[in-house]
């Protein structure tokens, strides 16, 4: 039936029109088979839906360059908390380093600030370091000051699940860094934090830097509630096939008397030797404060790099 119709309908019409029509349907065809062409063309250059897309978006220049402050928080904390970050003068992309720097108790984003650490920083990249962003998050809670960066027994302070379900995507967004590409750093009560969540956490953290720091649990605070369950969880020497798997740095300085700290470095340190564990220890000339920490910061940065520059060469860049 259909072709009967079809037939009729050539029949209704002139011959010269019959062939003009064959011309016109002819060049709608090579018109369209053109402008599909051009939209292939135009998805492929321009990412469109071509099985070729990227896995994330292509670098560009961050929107903030430099220093500056935002606020996290988690569902459920009654206030949000500081983060201070230093982004460098490079595209942004996530095989662009990230390193989170824990402050001691007391202590917050902005005392870290003031005695220089985004200072240090900036020496650093000006001596041609390796570029990287640094992210301060602020350590305390609503129920208690000396938080050991770890979530309270009870649930009222949650400074761990802060950090990595808050801090960390508000400062990677959508270029989330892998563990070769993020490390922890800290000084004192951090240096603490930096160690145990890196070996807590090996696969976010690729390497740790612990300034005067301590390897045992000081809970003053009573963040673990006396619970031998979560004082082991949060024992570094608990942790040491977690250790083979990251790279560590730690300094301390030769005349810190701090009651804590005093010897637990190098104690830590005899540690990982029995366990054939890789890692770096400096002694360096001074106390527990932050003159100590400005002259440790360039070691720990050159340890960073290297780890970095070797990863690179690991993945062909």
């Amino acid at each position: 039936m259909a072709r009967h119709r079809k037939s009729r309908d050539r029949r209704g019409l002139p011959r010269a029109a019959h062939g003009g029509l064959a011309v016109l349907v002819a060049l709608l065809l090579t018109a369209t088979i053109m402008i599909g062409i051009v939209r292939v063309r135009h998805g492929l250059a321009t990412g469109g839906h071509s099985a070729a897309e990227p896995a994330e978006p292509p670098p560009a220049l961050p929107a903030h360059v430099g220093a500056y402050t935002s606020k996290v928080r988690l569902p459920g904390e009654k206030s949000s908390h500081d983060l201070v970050v230093y982004r460098p003068n490079v595209p942004d992309s996530s095989r662009l380093p990230v390193v989170y720097f824990l402050h001691g108790v007391p202590g917050d984003p902005k005392s870290l600030v003031d005695d220089g650490l985004l200072d240090e920083v900036k020496k650093y990249l000006a001596k041609g370091g390796q570029p990287f962003v640094l992210a301060v998050p602020d350590g305390n809670g609503d129920h208690h000051d000396d938080t050991e960066w770890a979530d309270a027994a009870d649930g009222s302070d949650m400074v761990e699940s802060r950090l990595l379900k808050a801090v960390i995507p508000a400062v990677e967004g959508d270029r989330p860094r892998d563990a070769a590409h993020r490390a922890i750093a800290g000084f004192s009560m951090g240096g603490f934090g930096a160690l145990n969540l890196g070996l807590r956490h090996p696969d976010l953290f690729g390497q740790v830097v612990s300034l005067a720091g301590y390897y045992g649990v000081d809970d003053p605070d009573h963040m673990f509630a006396g619970r031998e369950d979560l004082e082991a969880a949060n024992s570094p020497d608990r942790h040491l096939d977690a250790a083979r798997q990251v790279r560590i740095f730690m300094a301390v300085g030769q005349d810190d008397g701090n009651p804590v700290v005093e010897g637990s470095s190098q104690q830590f340190k005899k540690i990982l030797d029995a366990a054939h564990v890789p890692a770096t220890l400096q002694v360096l000339p001074g106390e527990h404060d932050w003159d100590f920490v400005t002259r440790a910061l360039p070691a720990g940065f050159d340890f960073l790099r290297q780890g970095w520059a070797q990863n690179g060469a690991a993945s062909g860049r």
